[in-house]
Parts: C-alpha cells; structure tokens; sequence
C-alpha cells in the first residue's frame, strides 16, 4: 500500500506505532464491502445508522432528563455518578468482543454457533467479575451513599443481561435495521419501566434495574431472529476455533482502546463527585450530557461510513480521499450550525430541557462541551475512518491513552481551581490533543480541505444568530430559523445525497 512508504515522523515515534508496523496487524476483512458502492451506498449505510442510533439516544435522553426533573440535582447526581461508573464496568465487559465477532461474522457470512457461545461466555464472565469488584469496592469507599451503590449494582446486572444482546451478529451480517431495532426496543422498555416507576413512586435505585430488565426483554424478543441466522455445522467446511480464551485474546486490541475512552468520557464526572459533591455533579451532567448524546450520533454517522472507508483504504488510496472528504463534510453540515447557535442560547436551552433554573448554572459547562463535540465529531472520524481504518490499532489505543493521562492529571487541578467549568475545560483540552495526535497521524494519509469542508457550515451558523439578534426574535423562533437552515442545506447538497 503507498502509504506505508512514507517516513516515520516524531508522533509515530512517540505512539511506538510507525507506519510500516501496520503490515504486522491481522489482515483486513472486507468481504461485506462492495467495491463499486457510490455517494448511494453511503447515504443508506449512515442513513439506516444515523436513525437507528437517533431515535434510541433520544429515547435515552428522554429518560435522563425526566430523571433529572423529577429527582432534583442530588438525585440526579447520584444517578450520573451510577451511570458514569457504569460506563466503566460496561467497557470492560464487552472488551472489543462486540466488534471482533462482527468481523468474524462478516468474515465467514453468517454466524457460528460456537463463536456466538462463546463471545457470550466470554461478555458474562466478564460482567460478573466488573460488576462483583466495582460493589467491593464502593462497600469500602467513604462517602458512597447506599442509593449510588444500589444503582450501580442494577446498572452492573444490566451488562450480566447484556452478554445475550447480540446485535454485534447482525451489524457483522449487513442487518443494521435489526441492529436498530434491538436498540430502539432496549431504551424504549427502560423509558416505559421509569415512567411506571416513578408514578408508582418507587426509589431512584430502581431506575437501574429497569435498564436491566429492559436489556433483558429486547434480547429475548432478537432471539428469533438471531436463530434463523446460525449456521449449521458442515463437516467439509473448515471453520476457527472459536473458544472463551481465543475470543477473548482476539478482543484485547480493541478492548483496550475502549477502555481509555470510558476513562477520557466518564471520569471528569467522577471526579467532579468527589470533589464537589452531588448537588455539582448533577448540574455538571446537566451540562455535558447533551453533547455526549450528540457526539454518540456522530458515531453512528461514522459507524455507517466505516466499511468503505476501511474497504478504500486498502483498495483504492485515491478514492478513499474522496470518500474520507465527502465525510468529512456531512459532519460538518450536521453539527457545526447547530452546535454553534446553540452557543448563544445556552440558557434557554437548559431551561427547556430540564426544567429546573438550578441547571442554569452549568451553562458555562454547556457551552465548553459544545465545543467539545466538534472536537470529538472530527476525532472520531479521524481515528476510526483513518487510523483504524488502516489497521493502526496500536496507534489508536494509544492516542486515547495520551488523552486520558491528560484528563487524569488536568482534571482534578482544575476542578479545585475553577470548579465544574474547570474540569470541562480539561475535558475540552484532553480530547483537542487526541484530535492533533489523530491529524498529525493521519497527515500522510488524507488532506481534508479544510475550508470548503468548513467554511460555509459555519457561515449558515450565523443565518439564526444574526436574525435572532436584528429582529430580536424569541427562542422557539430562532430555533425554527435554524430548523429552517437546515432544511435549506438539504435541498442545496440534494444532487450529493441523492446522485442520479
């Protein structure tokens, strides 16, 4: 591949991942990629994945916000503590095993008994064991309330429930609707199982459990499906061994890389807890909690755009800058006109969404983390749409390594210095340098035009600020300007979405 003959620069040499290493990662496996796929084939791949991903982070705002009107900041500080810690105890009991069996799946065209037994052994073994350690520990931990550790037992047995939810089998078998619908299903039980909960006027703690068991139901309902794409054995078919050790061992690569993302989202939460107790903790989720959705969106719109990114990346060099551009410039059109007039109407924002005028006070935390957002809607397509995409594992794990180290050293400083605004402005600057580090790495490989990607996304931000300014219009009326906008741009990139 030409890009392999470029020299090692200064970044290489700090990540220990120089460019020729690539060769040594476990080949490539594209057989689900067409190669002829066009600006079509991206517009359904993100489609299908944008509105899947959509409607179940919605969902799951939807639950975190009523969460958060009806309980109040110290209740719903102790749920976000709960779920923060969750997003540790989740990572690690999948540990990359998700993707590597989608990959398997892809690989070989269906599924195989014995790899579906056992990834699934595998997520459970290591969801008991996350689960058991994380309660020893808040049993010995001063300051721990007895509603926190409630919650992140229920949370901890969702990821138990979780080791049958195999919806990596059907995005490995090109079936993201399923995918979508196993997802749509899980958040709209738990929105169902809340709102019954606090009508019925039961604790928070059960708040958790619900997410358990709405996990539980969507599996059983995927199981039909799942079934009728196992494959039967053949004896004069040839197929891996498939064994708790091997899977595990398959997955350590990207399992660790997901680890120091947990690490680099969740931790600021935590710390934040710790040091400035539940009532700031909760006004500090109220103020990131948003961006984080979005920037889960923005994976989904990567997650669609990956395998012919990956597929190019070793096919066709040329055309992997094409379709990397392309990419590039969908995300800037969906995210950064709303996400800088949002800027200007913070306050308005946070009253809409949660009701409460004690939230205001993060919006200096809102504001950060929309910045935050661009930062990690370009790093995420720079890491998996270019490193990874690649074969750079190495590099991509440690990028966030560097980031969480980052984090872990800015995070606790500028909390004691500047309170909650601080620790966001250490997240902000944390996932800016694995942004510089995902560029530096990738400076051989693409060159985005930055401006035509850019430029006019951040001219149309201005249409609903300047004419909210000069007419002076309301909220609801500045957020239809940019509805408005939007609707705008479509019809404008129309022959590109929609090419004849």
């Amino acid at each position: 591949m030409p890009w392999i003959s470029f020299p090692m620069s200064w970044v290489d040499q700090l990540l220990h991942s120089p460019l020729n290493r690539a060769m040594h990662e476990d080949p490539a496996r594209w057989g689900t990629v067409s190669p002829g796929a066009g600006s079509a084939s991206l517009v359904r791949s993100t489609g299908t994945a944008i509105a899947g991903g959509l409607v179940s982070q919605v969902l799951k705002a939807v639950v975190i916000i009523y969460i958060a009107r009806v309980f109040g900041p110290a209740g719903f500080g102790s749920f976000s503590f709960a779920f923060s810690v969750n997003g540790f105890l989740f990572v690690f009991s999948q540990f990359g095993l998700p993707v590597f069996g989608a990959r398997e799946v892809a690989q070989a065209g269906g599924l195989e008994k014995d790899l579906l037994k056992a990834i699934t052994e595998a997520r459970l073994l290591l969801a008991v064991f996350s689960v058991a350690v994380a309660l020893v520990v808040l049993h010995f931990v001063t300051g721990v309330t007895r509603s926190e550790f409630w919650l992140v037992a229920g949370f901890g047995l969702s990821n138990v429930v979780l080791s049958g939810f195999d919806d990596w089998a059907f995005q490995g078998m090109g079936r993201v609707d399923l995918w979508a619908m196993l997802n749509i299903t899980w958040q709209g039980l738990w929105l169902i199982f809340t709102f019954v909960g606090v009508h019925a006027h039961t604790s928070i703690v059960l708040v958790s459990f619900g997410y358990a068991a709405g996990g539980l139901l969507a599996g059983l309902i995927g199981w039909p499906w799942l079934r009728k794409f196992i494959q039967r054995p053949h004896s004069h078919v040839a197929v891996p061994f498939y064994s708790l050790r091997s899977v595990i061992g398959s997955g350590a690569n990207l399992g660790a890389a997901t680890l120091f993302m947990s690490v680099l989202v969740w931790t600021d939460t935590i710390i934040v807890r710790w040091l400035q107790g539940q009532h700031s903790a909760g006004v500090y989720a109220a103020g990131n909690r948003v961006a984080l959705a979005l920037a889960m969106l923005a994976g989904y719109y990567v997650l669609g755009a990956f395998p012919k990114l990956s597929h190019l990346a070793k096919s066709s060099p040329q055309e992997y800058s094409k379709y990397f551009q392309r990419a590039f410039e969908d995300l800037a059109f969906l995210f950064i006109p709303g996400a800088l007039w949002a800027l200007f109407y913070t306050p308005q924002i946070m009253i809409v969404l949660f009701n409460n005028p004690e939230y205001v006070a993060g919006a200096a935390v809102f504001r950060i983390f929309l910045v935050l957002l661009l930062v990690n809607v370009f790093s995420n397509l720079y890491g998996m749409g270019v490193i990874v995409a690649h074969r750079r594992d190495r590099a991509y794990s440690r990028v966030y390594a560097a980031s969480t180290a980052t984090l872990l050293v800015l995070c606790p400083l500028l909390t004691l210095r500047w309170g909650i605004a601080g620790a966001a402005l250490a997240a902000l600057l944390s996932h800016s340098l694995g942004l510089l580090l995902f560029m530096a790495l990738a400076r051989n490989v693409v060159r985005p035009e930055f401006l035509k990607a850019l430029g006019l996304p951040a001219l149309l931000a201005v249409v609903p600020v300047l004419s909210g300014t000069a007419f002076h219009l309301g909220f609801w009326t500045s957020a239809a300007t940019l509805v408005l906008t939007y609707l705008a741009v479509v019809m404008w990139r129309r022959p590109v979405l929609h090419p004849a």
